[in-house]
């Protein structure tokens, strides 16, 4: 019987563990090594791990994690996680294990836009979050493909790095009137027309090809993907969500079934930075080894 496992080894769940190592918990971590970021070359924004790559980061993380005996790692993939009278029992592809908290970190699926060549320019030149790769794609010729109702946003975000912006709308829709007044204060370029293909060199954008046959030059960008916790392993727990979708959670992590923790971008439903994720882990962490030492001390 372990005290805690944790679902996914990505920051946040490596995070908790080293926390739940710390204070004397016998943790399992199960990962399955399908992380989202495994398209990504550096990772920025960490402190002392500027540049990183999400691999080595993990690497170097998984030997801070397993200096502490109480915790333990199988690279496994979650089948099935139920609740019993006093604990719950995960099934994996492999094994069967027993705990008393459950702490999910396994991050969110997330879904590009059907469109092709997005893949092989994801994570290279195009990407998601501004925060994240926004000073390397500083000057270039930028395409934003997202739908109409970010547009506002994203414009004025990304005017910070680059000032030669075109917008492409990926629901086909043109933003708001007030939208439109900014992007000709500002001369940011907009396309309602669908784009086929995103071409590349080898992952680098150099030009996207819209339906009508015509292209424009682009060096780079950002495109909108849709994310979701919605995981098959998750069904027998039954969690409360919000209306967003997001699994609902007290202050401290804690979800709608007492002893199931969600923490890291589990918890936000959103892309977030390494160091974010991490902190979050970190945090959770603790409520759930204090929520154990005080059901031990009673």
């Amino acid at each position: 019987m372990f005290d805690v496992i944790v679902i996914g080894g990505g920051p946040a769940g490596l995070a908790s563990a080293l926390t739940l190592g710390r204070a004397l918990k016998k943790t399992l971590v199960i990962d399955n090594n399908s992380h989202r970021n495994r398209v990504t070359q550096h990772s920025h924004g960490f402190l002392t791990q500027d540049g990183v790559t999400p691999a080595d980061l993990r690497q170097k993380a998984q030997a801070d994690v397993a200096k502490y005996e109480h915790v333990s790692f199988a690279t496994e993939t979650v089948t099935k996680i139920e609740k019993a009278d006093t604990h719950f029992v995960v099934t994996t592809d492999q094994s069967t294990y027993q705990a008393r908290k459950i702490l999910l970190t396994m991050g969110f699926q997330e879904k590009l836009p059907d469109i092709k060549g997005v893949r092989e320019v994801y994570g290279k030149s195009v990407f998601y979050c501004p925060w994240c790769d926004g000073y390397e794609l500083r000057n270039r010729q930028l395409v934003i493909a997202v739908a109409s109702p970010l547009m506002g946003h994203m414009s004025k975000l990304i005017r910070n790095w680059s000032q030669d912006l075109v917008f492409c709308a990926l629901d086909g829709q043109e933003p708001a009137p007030e939208v439109l007044d900014y992007f000709n204060e500002k001369k940011i370029g907009l396309e309602t027309k669908a784009i086929v293909e995103f071409i590349h060199q080898d992952g680098e954008l150099t030009a996207i090809h819209f339906e009508d046959g015509t292209e424009l030059a682009r060096t780079g960008g950002f495109v909108g993907i849709s994310v979701d916790t919605h995981f098959d392993f998750l069904a027998p727990l039954s969690l409360e969500r919000e209306d967003t979708g997001k699994i609902a959670c007290n202050d401290f992590g804690e979800t709608s079934v007492p002893g199931v923790f969600v923490a890291g971008e589990s918890k936000s439903i959103m892309p977030s930075q390494l160091i974010d994720a991490a902190s979050d882990g970190n945090t959770i962490a603790k409520f759930v080894a204090a929520q154990i030492i005080e059901e031990d001390d009673n």
